[in-house]
């Protein structure tokens, strides 16, 4: 199975690493416009190096293709991975348009082709395991934060290139919450209130500092984020995940999970693997064989997750609270 790799950056590496590593897959091309980087990855991975992606698509016709381009580009450069009959697979987030990510989807359903997005969360070591643990059990409280510098791809300090923290980054707990939880953790309500107080349109920045998000879900849960691009690097429990539920509390942090049981019982669930290998690999075995009994999120459900982080956004900028349906 040919696959070709778009973007040749931090999460290119990790993908195209990934496919290069999958019994009876070959990585025959690297796209970048900036070549050097696109060759170094090329030489470990192997690949034709390409500066264009429809260049790519139309001298190798791959069967896969991994998008870990900048968003504003995934939509055009995913309908035209599925015009040469590839599956796709896409970092997140899609777009930052739902009429896009709808658009995405008609053409990925009238030609019957695969399209995952990489909510590679879901595919940690212990998340099968927590989901099974907090199964019936009422949750009271879902909390996440994270601590971070300037992000260090640049293009995300423009919000119109990289859409903010929460869609950024903080889309993957809210989207590992969904999948926890299932239809309790779905959110129904949204308030959030950003600043832009440290940068203010500083050397290039044009997006908000710090972020803060309340919800409410169906089930009945509450929920928060707390996050800022104003920290700095190296600061102890910078980024953390909890749920609360009855009987039972989860601890997430990075891909480890601890659950923590009201009769002292402890379960510790360290990460075994990077998830985006896991994933990855659940998508080449989908693409080849059709079996997508693996796969732990449709598209539609990618673009849910989607829809919450982009209601969190425009409740920031109204000042208003949305209702999710």
């Amino acid at each position: 199975m040919n696959v070709v790799i778009v973007g040749a950056g931090r999460r290119g590496i990790v993908h195209g690493r990934a496919a290069a590593a999958f019994s009876g897959t070959e990585v025959v091309g690297v796209v970048d416009p900036d070549t050097a980087r696109a060759s170094a990855l090329a030489s470990e991975i192997g690949g034709e190096v390409f500066t264009d992606h429809r260049q790519a698509l139309e001298m190798t016709q791959p069967q896969a293709v991994f998008l870990t381009s900048p968003p504003p580009l995934h939509v055009d450069q995913a309908i035209d991975a599925i015009g040469v009959g590839a599956t796709v697979m896409i970092e997140k987030p899609v777009a930052f348009d739902l009429a896009e990510v709808a658009r995405l989807r008609h053409v990925a359903t009238t030609a019957d082709r695969l399209v995952m997005v990489c909510q590679q969360h879901r595919y940690a070591t212990g998340a099968a395991r927590t989901r099974e643990a907090l199964a019936g059990r009422k949750i009271a409280l879902i909390h996440t934060w994270g601590y971070r510098q300037k992000p260090d791809i640049k293009a995300n300090w423009d919000r119109a290139w990289g859409g903010g923290h929460i869609v950024e980054n903080q889309i993957h707990p809210l989207d590992l919450t969904r999948y926890l939880l299932g239809d309790r953790g779905e959110p129904v309500s949204m308030y959030a209130r950003y600043n832009d107080a440290l940068y203010e349109k500083s050397d290039g920045w044009d997006n908000w500092d710090s972020y803060s998000v309340s919800f409410a879900c169906k089930g009945g849960a509450v929920g928060s984020v707390a996050t800022t691009y104003g920290a700095f690097p190296g600061i102890q429990g910078s980024w953390g995940h909890d749920i609360v539920a009855e009987g039972l509390v989860v601890k997430i942090r990075g891909h480890n999970f601890e659950l923590l049981f009201r009769d002292g019982t402890v379960e510790m669930i360290p990460s075994e693997i990077d998830p985006t290998i896991t994933i990855a690999h659940a998508f080449l075995h989908a693409s080849r064989t059709g079996d997508r009994s693996a796969l732990r999120q449709d598209y539609d459900d990618a673009a849910r997750s989607l829809e919450i982080c982009l209601a969190a956004n425009t409740s920031a900028m109204t000042g208003q609270v949305i209702t999710l349906a």
